[in-house]
């Protein structure tokens, strides 16, 4: 999968995340198109949404000590959250 040149998640490869667990999103999906307070995602997509990240972030990261709507409601959010609790780089 594509990511950006800070080792990242892009666009592309949350938007390919995000639909291959089920959601309909709008071809003009930007940045900033909120994502779960629109209900783009439904509770299905949110879950393998949050398996995927999982994968991603620090070991040991409680995602329930977040709250997921805040969070990750945009693309952008959801880079941001990554860059934050995102696994170190070797």
């Amino acid at each position: 999968m594509d990511t950006g040149t800070d080792g990242l998640a892009s666009h592309d490869e949350l938007r390919e995340v995000i639909v291959s667990s089920g959601a309909n999103l709008p071809r003009d999906l930007d940045d900033d198109t909120s994502l779960i307070r629109s209900g783009l995602l439904d509770s299905m997509a949110l879950f393998n949404l949050a398996l995927w990240v999982e994968e991603r972030v620090t070991p040991g990261l409680d995602l329930t000590a977040f709250d997921l709507s805040a969070e990750w409601d945009t693309l952008r959010l959801l880079r941001a959250f990554l860059t934050r609790h995102g696994k170190a780089l070797s």
